[in-house]
């Protein structure tokens, strides 16, 4: 049954005091990040919730007393606190999203614009946030699937986009984009983003695409450096299908990624077909934060970045 697109998703309160189990995903490469992880596990211990951490990055933090399998922890935890830049953020959303689990992000990078909480009084901010000054915002987000030969090879999830891109040293190739199963174009391209109304202020804005409020259910298909003077940023509703068809690829690496983190190599005649996923990322925001404030100091729209 197709979806009914909505200007106006749901959101809900969440209750912190309901808490006993929270699932740590930090970002390993992250200065301090051991440190961080340890004050905010003891924090959560001080109050009777669970801290848990997946168990590679247990292992790496020398903090085994956290360990968990990634399952366990996705089906577990009552919410998912990511640990880094909108990088972990969006892992973590991987994680989480399947399971229905909302997503809250300490933003231990420089950009952060998914990841709501600050580094600086990092316990304070997240004290504050626990105190039930927080929302849950239902983003949509995207599916994948490759074709090839009729078979499926791959499939992946994203909250940002779906990247189909020639490698460094590649020349363009023909991408052909149909939308439930109507042509749409067919040019040489460097590749296509297609992007989520979340995704919209990452790469797609970087590409020249508009920015959409993510309280708007849409496909956003931006070309990538087309050879063709007429392409355009295209807005569809999300109950289409997008579909991108790789050709005239003469030997040369095309990648399909997600998030810009997951994905795998293309070859001549694969289909990608990207479809809203059958879930929603649930995303916990601070009750004093806002998209478009977000904007205003994120993206400097006033100046102040």
């Amino acid at each position: 049954m197709p979806r009914t697109p909505s200007t106006t998703p749901p959101t809900a309160s969440f209750d912190p005091t309901s808490v006993r189990r929270v699932g740590l995903v930090p970002a390993l490469h992250k200065r301090r990040v051991a440190a961080a992880v340890r004050d905010v596990s003891s924090w959560f211990g001080e109050r009777g919730v669970r801290a848990m951490l997946p168990t590679e990055q247990a292992a790496a933090l020398s903090m085994p007393d956290l360990s968990v399998e990634p399952a366990e922890m996705a089906r577990e935890a009552d919410f998912l606190l990511a640990m880094g830049g909108d990088g972990t953020f969006l892992a973590a959303t991987r994680i989480a999203a399947p399971h229905g689990k909302p997503v809250l992000g300490v933003n231990l990078g420089g950009f952060g614009f998914l990841a709501s909480l600050p580094q600086a009084g990092m316990l304070d901010a997240l004290a504050e946030a626990m105190s039930g000054r927080l929302r849950v915002e239902q983003r949509m987000m995207l599916s994948a699937r490759v074709l090839r030969g009729g078979e499926q090879v791959g499939s992946f999830i994203a909250l940002n986009d779906i990247v189909v891109g020639k490698g460094a040293f590649a020349r363009l190739f023909r991408l052909r984009t149909s939308i439930s199963g109507e042509l749409v174009s067919e040019f040489p391209a460097d590749g296509a983003i297609i992007a989520t109304p979340t995704g919209s202020t990452g790469y797609a804005v970087a590409a020249g695409g508009p920015v959409v409020s993510p309280r708007i259910r849409a496909i956003i298909i931006i070309p990538i450096c087309p050879h063709a003077l007429s392409a355009r940023t295209l807005v569809v509703p999300a109950d289409q299908v997008v579909e991108l068809a790789v050709r005239d690829i003469r030997g040369e690496e095309v990648d399909l990624t997600a998030d810009g983190q997951q994905g795998c190599q293309l070859e001549a005649g694969d289909r990608v077909e990207v479809r809203e996923a059958d879930f929603p990322a649930r995303v916990l925001c601070p009750e004093n934060t806002s998209f478009y404030q977000k904007l205003r100091t994120k993206l400097g729209w006033v100046g102040q970045r």
